[in-house]
């Protein structure tokens, strides 16, 4: 009994931080793209830790520029707000939760605004798709470990990542838009 104890102060002493558990559905691609409150192509400005005084931890506020809004609405900028970071030495983690860099393109599927007015990626990691330049200056959505679009006939493995241009892929996500609204029974 007295080693546990001697090991969880050890662990404190020693700058231990929380770790959020996180259990995330898995999504496959229509059901993302049906489920997203808002998809937008967006560009990454900047990234600040930070923590409010009505509620506990640490968070990342990330803000973004919209380049292209795919489905709902969205003003020229957003921020998003979501939870781990560092601050004043402590750091806390949530698995699965993306990170974004200044200067990253990305294509995220968000849901509805949370308590505190910040929408989150659906599934996560699962609702960003980071966005690359290409050999001819293309753009191209970067496909690993998150659900894959019509068209796409295999997931890559995981030490394997394949591209499709973006404007293919932004096309895929509209094609699943119109389907599902022309598949659901009209109210007459």
């Amino acid at each position: 009994m007295y080693k546990r104890l001697f090991a969880g102060l050890m662990l404190m002493a020693m700058g231990w931080t929380p770790t959020w558990a996180t259990t995330v559905k898995t999504f496959v691609f229509e059901e993302m793209c049906e489920t997203a409150q808002t998809i937008v192509y967006v560009k990454c400005l900047t990234r600040e830790n930070a923590v409010f005084a009505d509620r506990e931890g640490i968070f990342t506020q990330t803000r973004f520029r919209v380049m292209e809004v795919v489905k709902g609405q969205a003003d020229s900028e957003m921020v998003l707000t979501l939870p781990g970071g560092k601050w004043e030495g402590r750091r806390m983690q949530v698995p699965g939760m993306p990170q974004f860099v200044a200067g990253q393109e990305t294509v995220l599927f968000l849901s509805k605004r949370d308590g505190f007015g910040s929408p989150w990626p659906v599934g996560l990691g699962q609702g960003c798709y980071a966005v690359q330049m290409g050999e001819g200056g293309n753009r191209q959505v970067v496909l690993r470990h998150v659900p894959l679009p019509p068209g796409v006939r295999s997931k890559p493995a995981q030490a394997q990542t394949s591209h499709m241009e973006l404007g293919d892929f932004l096309t895929a996500v509209r094609e699943v838009l119109n389907l599902n609204e022309r598949e659901e029974p009209s109210e007459q």
